[in-house]
């Protein structure tokens, strides 16, 4: 009942967009795949309250807090967690045995949900404190398109590799993943690169990392996108995602292995 209740005192956010979506598809049916010509959910922060929400991660990630250090430049730190789920994605597809697809579609899925969860709160501000012409419209963009994919993987999360509907569940995730990922980096990422110093992307690196040890490891759709309540809620819920992580590695596990002699 805790794990059910773990995610709705999060609702009422500035950030929030829509009402959360997901399919309702049986194993034996075809999963209802977003497409891409559907528009992304609408998020618009320019209002006063949400312009200030979505800056507090910017500002103090460019001090590098909490340890206020400098570490690799956050731009290849983000080039190369891209990199690392494309070919996680990858041995996903060439893997023959169900148990390495589902462990390869857990590790995918945590993978992108804490990049996404840091990104949002201290990357993404950065594309608003500076005057640019497009700051404001790729800033937004880029919390819509991760919310569209929160939305994804969370129905992703809730089959398993068994599921004859999982293999397409994780193609429309990756297919919105790579899609974004095209844009972050032809557009955001030199945006950022030109904008801020090394000493600035530097820091930024460093407090990347650390905020990924607080990032959740589940999809939450719900949850909100930035400023300090993101951030509460990330350190809040990663206890009941690695308890449920571990309940699944490991009595899952040995309950299918018991089914399968």
């Amino acid at each position: 009942m805790m794990l059910a209740r773990r995610v709705n005192y999060l609702r009422p956010i500035a950030t929030r967009v829509g009402a959360r979506c997901f399919s309702s598809a049986s194993a034996n049916q075809q999963p209802k795949v977003q497409q891409k010509d559907q528009p992304k959910p609408d998020i618009d922060t320019s209002g006063a309250v949400s312009d200030i929400n979505s800056k507090i991660g910017g500002i103090l990630g460019l001090q590098g807090a909490p340890l206020f250090v400098k570490g690799d430049n956050v731009i290849d730190i983000i080039k190369n967690d891209h990199r690392t789920v494309e070919e996680l994605y990858e041995k996903y597809k060439s893997a023959k045995d169900t148990a390495k697809k589902q462990e390869l579609a857990w590790t995918i899925t945590k993978e992108l949900v804490q990049h996404s969860e840091v990104e949002q709160i201290i990357v993404y501000p950065l594309l608003k404190m500076r005057d640019t012409p497009d700051g404001q419209h790729l800033h937004d963009r880029s919390l819509a398109e991760h919310q569209e994919i929160r939305e994804l993987l969370y129905d992703l999360d809730q089959t398993k590799a068994t599921d004859p509907s999982h293999p397409a569940k994780l193609k429309a995730a990756i297919e919105a993943v790579l899609e974004h990922v095209q844009e972050e980096e032809s557009e955001v990422l030199p945006l950022i690169e030109s904008e801020f110093t090394l000493e600035e992307r530097q820091y930024l690196g460093a407090s990347f990392e650390f905020h990924k040890l607080t990032a959740v490891t589940r999809p939450h759709p719900s949850a909100p996108l930035q400023g300090p309540l993101a951030a509460m809620a990330n350190v809040a819920t990663k206890p009941l995602d690695l308890a449920r992580d571990l309940y699944r590695e490991t009595v899952e596990k040995v309950k299918e292995g018991d089914s399968k002699q």
